[in-house]
């Protein structure tokens, strides 16, 4: 072996940048931060058939990669990721000894192969429940920004593909390499996990319309006391009737949901606002500051403080 080659799988919903990006690490990497005894890195885009845009093969050629990397697409929910072109080839090039990576929605194609059952994956947060329901065999960690199962690298989110390619460089070369050209690159190499990213989905697909008419009056009314017995009062339900209800329509408890609203609103306030989280938690309807503050650290990954400062 005198490179190691990393094949990028461009399929028509492909974010062009997010592939071009990958070979322009890649490219810098061998010129400012390879050592001269390590190989260097050659990257080759494929389609599904021949792409001129960026110049990719065939992936019917059978020639194997030390890497497969599937960066990140732009698709809705209703997006189809049965390729069963492609989860043939990704299975041929595993069991021929390939590293398997993707980021964003990419896992979704990894997920299709089999390959991932009964181990665990990241996904761009906003698709956590789509994937859950697809794949039950996968352990879906959404928080991650990165999951190693050896074999199998998944990345969370769009900017993650950086995350990756960095992964993939200490994997092959060494940790202080890869931290070199993370620093070159100003990428932040230090980060974990995507909840401070996470936001609250603002449509809940339910055809339930007194749920949702609930919902909207409970972001409002964050002040208030809102107990399980008050909402399903406004619904004139059985409180037992009610639970279940909103279980089927919102898959939480309205305890759970109320948490992550408030915590949802909170973050708001502190970038659209000045006001202090003692005020914040005021006006999210917890009476103790020291509670919501652990409540929302848990949620986010990050005290308020440095919430405020990274996204104000």
């Amino acid at each position: 072996m005198q490179t190691i080659t990393i094949g990028v799988v461009v399929l028509e919903s492909t974010l062009r940048s997010t592939a071009l990006g990958i070979g322009d690490i890649a490219m810098i990497y061998n010129q400012f931060c390879r050592s001269e005894n390590q190989l260097p890195f050659v990257v080759s885009y494929l389609s599904l058939e021949e792409n001129t845009i960026l110049k990719s093969q065939n992936i019917s050629d059978r020639q194997i990669y030390d890497v497969v990397i599937i960066p990140p697409l732009f698709v809705d929910n209703s997006y189809d990721f049965d390729i069963p072109q492609l989860s043939t080839w990704l299975i041929y090039q595993y069991h021929n000894g390939a590293l398997l990576t993707s980021a964003c929605v990419g896992s979704f194609f990894l997920a299709r192969t089999g390959l991932l059952d009964t181990k665990t994956a990241t996904t761009h947060w906003q698709y956590e429940e789509r994937f859950k329901s697809l794949f039950p065999s996968v352990i879906l960690k959404s928080e991650k920004i990165l999951v190693d199962e050896g074999r199998i690298i998944t990345a969370g989110g769009v900017s993650a593909y950086m995350d990756l390619v960095l992964m993939i460089i200490e994997r092959f070369h060494t940790k202080a390499n890869a931290l070199h050209c993370a620093n070159l690159l100003l990428v932040d190499s230090g980060r974990d996990s995507q909840q401070c990213y996470k936001e609250l989905p603002q449509l809940i697909a339910t055809d339930d319309r007194e749920i949702k008419k609930l919902l909207v009056w409970m972001q409002k009314n964050l002040h208030r006391e809102l107990t399980n017995k008050i909402l399903a009062d406004r619904l004139k339900l059985h409180e037992r009737t009610f639970l279940r209800r909103f279980k089927k329509c919102v898959n939480s408890t309205p305890n759970q949901y109320l948490q992550e609203l408030r915590v949802d609103v909170a973050k708001s306030l502190l970038v659209n606002t000045h006001k202090s989280f003692d005020e914040i938690t005021s006006e999210v309807g917890f009476e103790n500051e020291s509670s919501f503050r652990r409540l929302f650290k848990s949620e986010t990954h990050l005290n308020p403080g440095e919430y405020r400062k990274k996204f104000q």
